[in-house]
């Protein structure tokens, strides 16, 4: 639905024979990533460490811990990726720069999928151990988080409504477009807390911008 809505940005996208492949790699990416590796990872949660069902109270923490950890996990990883030796696994995802269209929220390489995207939730369970309500709860509001923070018509209403803590598609579409900012997604605004306690050294977002 929202690829849909954003049809004008897919146009955009696919107006040449460079960008219609890179659009149709990236749908691709997003089968191979969301039908294959992350049922993948799910079953090796289910398998080791689910946890029987908790009460609501406990439902509730287990869902603010899962995104908190995945958060945390999300944004060392990318911000791993945004060096020299690991931008490698992350610079198909920033082909989709001038134009964002929801597709790219999953439209990732193998190397990204596995460790920005699935290794936070598998580390997570480990030490968490979620329930299968929890989990699942958990993990949908990651993933619509990410297509809503990839979907251009929303930016200049995000900028309005989402919290100080979040991240909004305002930020995210500035990280495509400029690399050097706005590392968090697609929750909680790690950035902005690690600005709050300790200021933003210039050196911060620096690292690597592709030429």
């Amino acid at each position: 639905m929202l690829e849909v809505a954003s049809i004008g940005e897919v146009r955009r996208v696919c107006r040449n024979k460079v960008g219609a492949t890179l659009y149709a790699q990236g749908v691709a990416a997003n089968v191979l990533n969301n039908c294959l590796l992350g049922p993948l990872a799910y079953q090796l949660v289910m398998s080791r460490w689910m946890a029987p069902p908790f009460t609501a109270a406990g439902r509730v923490a287990m869902v603010l811990g899962i995104l908190a950890g995945h958060a945390v996990g999300y944004y060392a990883a990318h911000r791993w990726m945004h060096t020299k030796r690991m931008y490698w696994a992350h610079r198909f995802h920033h082909r989709f720069n001038t134009y964002v269209v929801p597709v790219t929220a999953n439209a990732v390489s193998v190397a990204e999928y596995s460790i920005a995207y699935m290794a936070p939730f598998i580390a997570g369970s480990m030490l968490l151990r979620p329930d299968r309500c929890s989990l699942f709860v958990a993990v949908g509001i990651i993933s619509l988080n990410n297509l809503l923070i990839h979907t251009p018509f929303l930016c200049d209403l995000s900028a309005r409504v989402v919290p100080w803590l979040g991240v909004s598609t305002a930020d995210h579409i500035e990280h495509h477009r400029r690399l050097t900012t706005h590392y968090a997604a697609p929750t909680i605004s790690i950035d902005r807390l690690l600005e709050c306690a300790f200021g933003k050294p210039d050196s911060w977002g620096k690292e690597f911008k592709e030429d």
